[in-house]
């Protein structure tokens, strides 16, 4: 990769954020709301993707919870975000026996902020933006520790996601130019 191409995919995790708990929508959205809520959190990063019907799986399997008069709620909201990132190197299956190591140790809100908090401190280090990942915490619970594993995981995937895609880009590019000085 060219020095422009690797400044583009450092780029696409520089000042990533997601919205904490209490900044997600109080008020239940239908379901291609949430979709297109979730998908907007990740917009700068290729192979990030929740489709309509992936929710609906994700509900017949119990995995998420159903919505209520269609609509889903803060907590789904917040399930989906964990989960649209985790499905990238996750099963299900573990997915959700996260999910329930983590509701058994503490609230939906406050899983969920430890989860955004993780991956702004991970996708950054990742993507070379940052020179440190600061260690975890030796006495951390279990469901810290999958939780980091899972999320440097997943940020590695989106990391190589975005470099393959920038590739493609740059081949396309050249071979765009390429005929002309022909």
């Amino acid at each position: 990769m060219n020095d422009e191409t690797k400044r583009r995919v450092a780029a696409c995790a520089a000042g990533f954020a997601l919205p904490r708990y209490r900044d997600l929508p109080a008020v239940g959205l239908y379901l291609d709301q949430t979709v297109q809520y979730v998908n907007a959190c990740f917009r700068t990063f290729c192979g990030v993707e929740l489709t309509p019907s992936m929710v609906s799986n994700y509900v017949k399997k119990g995995i998420l919870s159903h919505p209520v008069k269609k609509k889903y709620t803060r907590d789904q909201i917040a399930s989906l975000l964990y989960i649209v990132v985790s499905k990238t190197v996750l099963s299900m299956e573990n997915i959700d026996t996260l999910f329930k190591m983590q509701r058994s140790y503490c609230s939906a809100g406050a899983a969920y902020d430890t989860f955004c908090e993780e991956l702004e401190r991970c996708l950054p280090f990742v993507f070379g933006c940052t020179r440190a990942l600061p260690d975890p915490d030796p006495d951390a619970a279990d469901e810290k520790l999958l939780l980091r594993s899972t999320i440097l995981a997943a940020a590695n995937k989106m990391y190589l996601d975005c470099c393959f895609d920038a590739l493609r880009q740059e081949q396309n590019l050249w071979a765009d130019i390429l005929p002309d000085l022909a």
